[in-house]
């Protein structure tokens, strides 16, 4: 949430690098709040200059100010359940830039509602996606879903 120290953070991305071999940094749990830009720009020009063509992902979880998305290679701007995905709103400006731009994970979604969230998802610009039937109380990511099959040859490549 922007409150990490800069030098910490950029300690752990020349760590990444040079442990994993990294190709791009995320950044989770990020804040999308005009105050907040300037030390996200900062931690984008590090990693960009660390890690040559490097890729940056923020993860609001929700809609940023515009302006970060000049900062970002991608923006995961949905983070939660299938039932709040139906009526979250999407703001007019994300017409301006790629799907490739947007990421959307939903979970606890139905199997019977797959093919829904899938339209959905396209319909409000997402370039990146990841269904899943498991829960949000515990840890959406500890599985695939029951339904993986079905979703890799529902969500076109490459997600």
């Amino acid at each position: 949430y922007g409150q990490s120290a800069i030098s910490s953070v950029e300690t752990q991305v020349r760590e990444y690098k040079s442990w994993y071999g990294v190709n791009g940094i995320f950044l989770d749990l990020t804040q999308g709040t005009p105050g907040e830009f300037s030390y996200y720009r900062t931690l984008s020009n590090f990693i960009r200059s660390t890690i040559p063509n490097g890729v940056v992902w923020f993860n609001p979880g929700d809609y940023p100010a515009p302006e970060f998305m000049s900062i970002a290679n991608v923006v995961m701007v949905f983070e939660g359940p299938y039932s709040a995905y139906l009526s979250d709103q999407v703001p007019s400006w994300i017409s301006q830039y790629s799907p490739s731009q947007f990421a959307h994970v939903i979970y606890e979604t139905p199997a019977s509602d797959l093919a829904s969230a899938v339209s959905l998802s396209r319909k409000r610009r997402a370039g990146h996606l990841f269904v899943t039937d498991l829960s949000g109380s515990g840890n959406p990511y500890g599985a695939l879903p029951s339904y993986w099959s079905q979703e890799a040859g529902d969500v076109p490549a490459p997600c």
